[in-house]
């Protein structure tokens, strides 16, 4: 297990190395400077995210974006930074919201390129990079392996490794059954993703407003309980940011290359959870964006790209947090054991809030990532594939839930804290592995688009953007 863990790390580690760190980071600056600085409209467009738009579509543009935030700003706003940070320490979080700040232009893009083509079918509007990549790049090919990878994405990263979350989360609290937290959590997302777009959106509105505060209070309340080490970490991001965990590690005589290497892998993690945590760049929140009522496809892709905000902002939260406990030193601390470190500082109610969260956040991803899948499902095999997508979708997730004790690839795990980390390391190496699959795709997709997306940006913002 250990062994495959270290391989599938070793092809992150080169696919997410310099070559995607520049392909990123150069689209989403060439995208930010090409458009104008299309982030400075990131204010007004939250305002205008909360007002009812007049339009074709399927569900409101709000229940759109809820849709879209509570399958970002999930797990991997929260468990993906600790895990950024276990393994690359806390400069891995600066890198998070910098690749987050310049990624607001390509969720911009991937959103309004995708509204713009999208199609109706079966009385409910769906698009989505696909339909982009056949309609207007005429590769269906490529379409088809975007595809696939939101498959494997919806079923790791959507389904079992969210479900996980939530079985880990109780079980380093309440000491529950992870199978039971599965099975029980399988069935409540049943009677939702049932209702498809619609009730998945509606339940999305309220559940996310409420998700979010709650953390945003805690986190600020652990922030101001330890605020004398507040610059400490704050300084130990931005310096660690470009000489790695190695300098922080407590090894004497670091030689410079492996400082160099420790720093880039933080910048490589940093920007995969990014990616990861803000979908820019993936290409999925796009599919979320096409069932929005919207007279504009433009003025639908700056409101979705707002979600990228909420999420840089609960990244740094959570980064700040895990980096002021200080157990990310800790080499058997992973994942929802740092986070609850931290939390634990606040008495009584810092711990069941973290749980509360998590579980929400974990349950609003997967709420959002059955739909993702539903769509590529529909658009490889058909609608009459939908039913069955949506029944193994919850199928995962049950087994999900014990993936700690058992993995499901067959490798039995034995339960201590070691071995669970490792096959929650093992599940997050695939997600990052199978996002893959999307971002390169969708990445050339926006490439090829760009003189078209910017003459249609410019077009609109020169009448009014609202």
């Amino acid at each position: 297990m250990e062994t495959l863990l270290h391989g599938v790390e070793l092809l992150n580690g080169f696919i997410w190395g310099p070559p995607m760190i520049i392909a990123i980071f150069g689209l989403g600056i060439y995208f930010t400077f090409k458009l104008g600085f299309v982030q400075k409209h990131a204010w007004k467009a939250i305002q205008v995210s909360v007002r009812k738009d007049q339009g074709q579509g399927t569900v409101s543009s709000f229940g759109s974006l809820a849709m879209m935030v509570g399958a970002t700003v999930g797990t991997g706003s929260i468990l993906g930074v600790t895990t950024a940070i276990a393994q690359g320490g806390p400069g891995a979080v600066f890198w998070m919201v910098i690749a987050g700040i310049f990624n607001f232009a390509i969720k911009y893009c991937e959103c309004m390129a995708a509204v713009k083509y999208r199609v109706k079918r079966d009385d409910e509007y769906v698009g989505g990079p696909m339909y982009v990549m056949t309609r207007v790049l005429k590769m269906k090919w490529l379409a088809v392996l975007f595809a696939v990878g939101v498959l494997a994405e919806a079923i790791f990263a959507g389904s079992a490794l969210q479900a996980n979350s939530m079985a880990d989360v109780l079980r380093e609290g309440y000491s529950l059954n992870p199978w039971l937290i599965g099975f029980a959590v399988a069935a409540i997302a049943s009677t939702v993703t049932i209702g498809g777009v619609k009730r998945i959106a509606s339940y999305s509105q309220w559940l996310v407003p409420i998700m979010g505060g709650m953390y945003l209070l805690i986190a600020l309340a652990v922030i101001v309980m330890n605020i004398s080490r507040l610059p400490q970490a704050l300084a130990v991001i931005v310096i660690s940011a470009f000489t790695g965990k190695a300098l922080f590690g407590g090894a004497v005589g670091v030689s410079v290359s492996a400082i160099v290497i420790s720093a880039l892998n933080g910048m490589g993690l940093g920007v995969s959870r990014s990616v990861m945590s803000t979908e820019a760049g993936m290409g999925s929140a796009a599919i979320a964006a096409c069932a929005a009522k919207t007279r504009s496809a433009t003025r639908m892709g700056i409101v979705s790209a707002t979600s990228v905000v909420w999420t840089v902002v609960i990244c740094i939260l959570s980064g700040v947090v895990v980096t002021i406990a200080g157990d990310w030193q800790n080499p058997n601390a992973f994942a929802a054991n740092l986070c609850n470190s931290a939390f634990q500082t606040v008495p009584y109610v810092g711990t069941p809030i973290l749980i509360f969260s998590l579980i929400i956040f974990s349950f609003t991803t997967l709420l959002g990532w059955s739909y993702y899948g539903e769509k590529a499902t529909q658009f490889l095999f058909g609608s009459k594939w939908v039913k069955f997508w949506r029944v193994f979708y919850v199928l995962v997730c049950a087994l999900g839930g014990g993936l700690g004790t058992t993995f499901s690839l067959g490798l039995t795990i034995s339960p201590d804290a070691f071995e669970v980390g490792l096959s929650t390391r093992f599940a997050w190496a695939i997600a990052v592995l199978t996002m893959t699959f999307m971002t390169i795709p969708n990445l050339y997709m926006l490439w090829r688009l760009r003189h078209k997306l910017a003459l249609e940006t410019k077009r609109y913002l020169k009448r009014s953007l609202y």
